[in-house]
């Protein structure tokens, strides 16, 4: 069910704001025009939000395609990503540095450590535990030897092989109405952070029932993962050619996922994509041990 008070204010946005222009074609002699949609990355371009611009471009110019729904869970087990296609997923746009400089950012990296350090719920450490089994199961190393696991330098590898726990950033109604308009708000508005986890597994010889296997962490690799696509209704802020608000005003034009939907069917491109970031590793001053079970 769509959140009451997003369904609200992109209601009253539809009432009080212009709706941008879908067409990029004009007469040569025309020296002013009313803002476009497919002039948006320039105007981050003038605000200094290089990712967002980055990222839209990429939409812009790539061909006409819309994202299975599937792609769009953070937590799917369904599929795996190593088997979509790389032209559908961006690994060299957004980088962990940048990602970090971002005060809410630094606040879900630090949640997600005391998550896996067991310094939260006695749910949420059992979670990332099981979690990591299953990734290390179904990547074959939960066997009769010692196995290193979590040493790769691709995020979507490490979501496949050694994936932990996860949480949302900037995804309830009231952050996405008092996010700063920012190059994160422009460049992945809401995402998810992921960790995975880098060590060796041991194999146990206990009895039946008890636990199977060792898992001695030395690092988590953090990155974060989000889905760029326009599917749904959401507000994505009232434009012109040098400004973008939150709130309509009389000089500014309203843009949603809908104007960007209405874009490629009108031009027949506009490609959603997945994106993944590099990782960002931290080596922990004493390694973590868990027992698991290879159920």
């Amino acid at each position: 069910m769509k959140d009451i008070w997003e369904e609200t204010a992109l209601r009253a946005n539809r009432v009080v704001a212009q709706p941008i222009e879908l067409s990029s074609e004009y007469p040569a002699s025309q020296c002013f025009k009313n803002l476009q949609l497919a002039d948006i990355p320039g105007v981050m371009d003038q605000k200094g939000f290089r990712i967002g611009s980055a990222l839209m471009r990429r939409w812009f110019s790539s061909p006409s395609f819309t994202m299975p729904s599937g792609w769009k869970r953070t937590d799917a087990t369904d599929f795996d990503h190593r088997s979509i296609s790389p032209q559908y997923i961006d690994q060299t746009t957004v980088t962990m540095a940048w990602a970090l400089r971002f005060g809410r950012t630094q606040e879900v990296v630090d949640e997600l450590r005391r998550v896996i350090a067991g310094q939260l719920s006695p749910r949420s450490h059992q979670i990332s535990k099981d979690r990591l089994a299953g990734r290390l199961k179904r990547a074959g190393k939960l066997g009769a030897q010692a196995a290193p696991f979590g040493n790769s330098q691709s995020a979507v590898d490490l979501h496949e092989t050694a994936h932990v726990n996860s949480r949302n950033v900037g995804t309830n109604s009231i952050e996405k109405l008092t996010d700063p308009i920012d190059d994160m708000y422009c460049a992945l508005g809401a995402f998810t952070l992921h960790a995975s986890a880098e060590g060796v597994v041991t194999p146990l010889r206990g009895m039946l029932g008890t636990p199977s296997h060792r898992v001695e962490i030395h690092s988590l690799n953090f990155y974060l993962r989000d889905s760029y696509d326009f599917s749904g209704d959401q507000i994505l802020g009232n434009w012109n050619n040098g400004d973008v608000r939150t709130f309509p005003t009389s000089n500014l034009y309203m843009v949603e996922n809908a104007s960007f939907r209405r874009w490629r069917d009108v031009h027949r491109k506009g490609g959603d994509f997945l994106i993944f970031s590099d990782v960002y590793k931290e080596k922990l001053s004493a390694p973590m041990t868990w027992d698991v079970q290879a159920f």
